[in-house]
């Protein structure tokens, strides 16, 4: 708090006092120039500029009065300047300059690493780019039923160190809400859906170099397509539910001219499920002869490396062996 003893000092107690709030993030407040008056004044004329940013008052006030000015300055720190000046019931008047800085922060970042969460052992990694506080964690499950939290201080951890929580649950967590706070008291959140199902299925069957999809090969899509609905029926009002088709070739002919027909043969399998009512986004990839479900030499014909994977999420699928890559193409 800045105190203000206007001139001349003929008052037993300070007539008006300045209360500063020099910090703000954006989107989460203003930094303010706060007028508490102490005794009624006739006129009270306030006037502030903060980086083009204008605050001011005029007229009279009542002793016990707080006038706030919100200064709507950018982010970044700022000098204010400006001037003071009061006539109080009493006939005594006074005036002075002011001065003082704020500052407004950006929107705090917060990073989880996806392939740092362990939902076995209920276990992350929370990193923050400003100087942490605690990290506080709570977990879902179906219906968006708290099933557990936890808050973590920082323990001296500094902008960008990892801080590693670790929260108990019992049951499916479906989504995970991380909020972090730093030394100032502001924060952000994250909502995390780490949670993925792979559709069972029996592999459509192409014929060779091609992707068009065989009418006699549809029973095996629909029945997918009944266990996609049933996931979607179960999650969709905790989470948005997303289908992610992953095509893979064995290794027999050209590694290039596979990844292009595994592409297409997944851009089919989810054209497919958009056209038959699908209701969530849709995604696919194609991965060619990476992510071998058996693994062989080159030019090896191994039925069981020629299919597709169908996997429901609310986020794209961690890189993994089967998945090596994070490059998915909407529909």
């Amino acid at each position: 708090m800045l105190s203000l003893l206007l001139i001349p000092v003929t008052f037993a107690a300070d007539p008006i006092a300045l209360e500063v709030v020099p910090r703000a993030q954006k989107g989460l407040g203003k930094p303010s120039l706060t007028l508490v008056v102490n005794q009624g004044a006739d006129k009270l004329d306030v006037r502030v500029d903060c980086a083009g940013a204008w605050g001011e008052s005029h007229g009279g006030a009542s002793a016990g009065d707080r006038i706030t000015m919100e200064l709507d300055v950018p982010i970044g720190t700022h000098s204010c300047t400006g001037s003071l000046s009061a006539e109080f019931s009493d006939g005594s008047a006074g005036e002075m300059p002011l001065g003082f800085e704020v500052t407004m922060l950006g929107p705090m970042e917060i990073q989880v690493p996806t392939d740092l969460i362990n939902m076995e052992e209920r276990t992350m990694v929370v990193m923050m780019d400003r100087q942490p506080a605690q990290v506080q964690v709570q977990a879902y499950g179906p219906g968006d039923l708290l099933l557990g939290e936890v808050s973590v201080p920082s323990l001296g951890a500094g902008p960008g160190d990892p801080i590693e929580v670790q929260w108990k649950s019992e049951g499916e967590v479906i989504r995970l809400h991380v909020v972090g706070t730093d030394v100032d008291g502001f924060w952000t959140a994250k909502d995390l859906m780490p949670w993925y199902y792979n559709i069972p299925h029996e592999d459509v069957v192409f014929e060779s170099g091609q992707s068009k999809i065989l009418p006699g090969e549809e029973p095996k899509l629909f029945a997918a397509l009944d266990q996609a609905n049933k996931v979607l029926i179960k999650y969709g009002t905790v989470a948005e539910v997303k289908l992610y088709v992953a095509g893979y070739t064995d290794t027999v002919g050209d590694k290039n001219i596979n990844k292009r027909l595994s592409q297409a043969r997944a851009a089919a399998i989810a054209g497919w499920y958009r056209d038959h009512g699908f209701a969530g986004e849709i995604y696919y990839q194609g991965f060619g002869e990476q992510g071998l479900a058996v693994a062989t030499p080159d030019n090896t014909d191994q039925a069981q490396n020629r299919r597709a994977l169908y996997v429901l999420a609310a986020e794209p699928p961690p890189i993994s062996e089967s998945m090596p890559k994070n490059i998915w193409t909407k529909l």
